[in-house]
């Protein structure tokens, strides 16, 4: 669930996350359009100033050359000149004063002005005959420019015609000193200020700032640059250059108008980077994650592939194994109550029949890793459990150890096999000590998590010991495998814990670091009921009967069958026996039986098909299966309700499971 909740959210993230970028990115591109918007009004301001300069300048300059080519300016008749620059003025609010001088001497030969007020005039140059703006004028209520041109007297005489003309005509040209732009200026093309929105008069004919004497020493035709004002504003400014003058008019914007956007675009460009890198990180994380993942996926389905292997092989040792032993077990049992045997003898056979049990418990164990084991799964109480097994599980660690036994609940319920789990207890505890030196400690601790319905009991075996390194502990569970000395183990107890563990619905942990310890947990179902903490065995004597009894032997392995056959006519059972279900089948409809005893794996028919078919010639007919496989699945599903018993058996339990079957 936690996978499939991470791949939904990677998977919203790649479809937000363009979505999320393409917004960041346009907001950073709205941004660098803001600012090339704000960029492209200040040129087209200064375009628009230095266009109405041009047209004012054009207008001052015709006016110049029709006053310096008058027919009274040829003649020498300066009365009629000064009455029509008198008059010209005075249509011109612009135009302060007219002076005529002798430009070989420089001689004052006339002067008209609208309130006759001396000036101060900046040195001059040589005129040309092009009208042209040459300088300064300087007086009261006069910041004027002073556009001359050269003309001619009587007989040639070379004369020069200079027109003062107030810059507030240029002044109405800029912008409004309130509008978007913090200072407005024009200036002459040696970087002079002609007019200027803040400082006025204060500034004219005076130098503007270093940087605005840098980008009019350019020669540029139009541009933005950065710098700083006289008074000290930080400011990005648009210029435009006049092709006509050389004059150059200057916008200058607040650095927010530009700096702003730009720190937006390159925000919205570097968080864009950044989540982008976030993105292609999750993404190559999860893709190592994922390739990681399908690789021990893979691993898992191919450690699953050999253990389903092995317990196949393993479940048919143990069905062939527990049929080997059931003749063993019953010549041995058999010769145990001849009479004329020695007490040595007897003791030789006493210990050949608790080996053949012993063996008869290690197909348990194969049968339980091969999954081919049938477990009665119910509620258990596991501490409970653990305090009728803590003095069994201390006999078997021994005194050489310390072992520590407790739940951390009262009553902790799961659900599994109560046998299998009290088994998977001792192989975990026998492994324990096995693992750890003689004085150390061995816990066995259980634990719950979760809510009864979802879930988990913990039964956790921790030991001190040399512990396993990475390759030890990944193959741990294979069956056979086993790290002690040759003879020492079997190498199925943790394959057994296993198996079990899978059965059951749960599962086993093991985590172990080299020199420290090893901790094997399983972790089974939780519950929430009453849980018991033993089963009763049950007793197959108690309806035992005297009685000689008509039986059916069915197995077609001979040896099985003279154990099976011997003890029952010793018993005084009347006893036939034959090696097949059709054989079988053709004796039952000759005569009765009071009890059909029959193998379930047969060739050509099996245990299941042979009851089937002989109940539908005596349906009042009773079976006994005997097999190997009794506590399979499929065993168990085919038999129904026939009773089984278990491969291997001694003499007793058949004599009394028969006599109680036939009560």
């Amino acid at each position: 669930m936690n996978e499939l909740r991470r791949l939904a959210w990677l998977v919203a993230a790649a479809a937000l996350v363009p979505l999320l970028l393409f917004l960041i990115l346009q907001s950073g591109f709205s941004a660098r359009e803001q600012r090339r918007s704000v960029e492209q009004r200040a040129l087209a301001s200064a375009t628009i100033m230095i266009a109405s300069t041009d047209g004012e300048v054009k207008r001052h300059f015709a006016a110049l050359d029709a006053i310096a080519t008058t027919r009274s300016l040829r003649d020498g008749d300066l009365a009629e000149f000064k009455s029509r620059a008198a008059e010209l003025i005075a249509l011109n609010r612009d135009w302060t004063e007219l002076i005529l001088s002798d430009a070989l001497t420089g001689k004052l030969l006339a002067k008209v002005g609208t309130d006759g007020t001396a000036l101060d005039l900046d040195h001059l140059p040589p005129p040309s005959e092009s009208p042209r703006f040459a300088g300064f004028a300087r007086g009261p209520g006069c910041p004027c420019m002073i556009a001359e041109r050269a003309a001619k007297g009587p007989a040639g005489a070379p004369l020069i015609v200079r027109l003062l003309v107030n810059t507030r005509g240029f002044a109405a040209a800029m912008p409004p000193a309130k509008g978007d732009y913090e200072v407005t200026a024009l200036a002459m093309s040696d970087g002079r200020f002609i007019a200027r929105s803040l400082g006025g008069e204060a500034h004219f004919a005076r130098p503007g700032s270093k940087y605005l004497g840098a980008t009019v020493a350019s020669r540029a035709s139009s541009g933005i640059y950065r710098g700083i004002t006289l008074e000290g504003f930080e400011n990005y400014t648009a210029f435009v250059r006049s092709p006509l003058t050389g004059w150059s008019a200057h916008l200058a914007l607040g650095s927010e108008h530009i700096d702003d956007p730009a720190r937006r675009f390159l925000a919205s460009m570097g968080f864009a980077a950044m989540l982008s890198l976030a993105l292609a990180a999750v993404l190559t994380w999860f893709a190592l994650r994922q390739v990681a993942e399908g690789r021990r996926i893979a691993e898992r389905v191919q450690q699953a592939q050999k253990l389903e292997a092995l317990g196949q092989l393993t479940g048919g040792i143990a069905h062939d194994f527990n049929n080997l032993m059931t003749p063993v077990i019953g010549a041995l049992d058999f010769v145990s109550k001849r009479a004329g045997i020695d007490d040595s003898a007897r003791r030789m056979l006493t210990r050949a029949l608790a080996s053949a049990e012993r063996a008869g418990k290690l197909t348990a164990q194969l049968l339980a890793f091969s999954r081919r084991q049938k477990l009665l799964i119910e509620p258990i109480d596991v501490a409970a459990m653990l305090i009728d097994v803590a003095d069994l599980v201390r006999q078997s660690v021994g005194d050489a150890h310390r072992v520590e036994i407790g739940a951390v609940e009262p009553s902790v319920c799961a659900f599994g096999d109560l046998s299998q789990l009290e088994l998977a207890i001792l192989n975990l505890t026998i492994n324990a000590r096995d693992a750890s030196r003689p004085g150390s400690l061995i816990q066995v601790i259980v634990t719950a998590s979760g809510s009864p319905d979802d879930g988990e009991v913990a039964l956790a075996v921790i030991d001190e010991g040399d512990g396993m390194d990475e390759e030890t502990r990944r193959r741990a569970v294979e069956p056979f495998f086993t790290t002690k000395a040759v003879g020492q183990g079997t190498g199925l107890g943790l394959a057994q814990v296993f198996g079990f563990a899978a059965q059951a619905g749960g599962r086993l942990d093991i985590a172990s670091e080299p020199g420290i310890g090893t901790t094997v947990t399983l972790f089974l179902r939780r519950c929430d009921g009453v849980a018991r903490s033993r089963r009763m065995p049950i007793d197959v004597t108690a309806a035992a009967s005297t009685e000689s009894l008509r039986l059916l032997v069915v197995d077609d392995d001979p040896l099985v069958r003279v154990v099976i056959v011997r003890p029952l006519e010793e018993a005084g059972h009347n006893v036939d026996a034959v090696s097949d279900g059709q054989t079988a089948l053709a004796a039952i409809s000759q005569r009765r039986f009071d009890l059909v005893i029959t193998d379930y794996a047969m060739p050509g028919m099996d245990g299941a098909e042979l009851i089937r078919r002989a109940r539908e010639v005596r349906p009042d007919s009773r079976f006994l299966i005997v097999t190997g496989h009794a506590d399979s699945e499929s065993v168990l599903g085919a038999a129904g309700e026939t009773p089984i018993l278990k491969k291997p058996f001694d003499a007793a339990q058949l004599v009394s499971l028969v006599a109680a079957l036939s009560a």
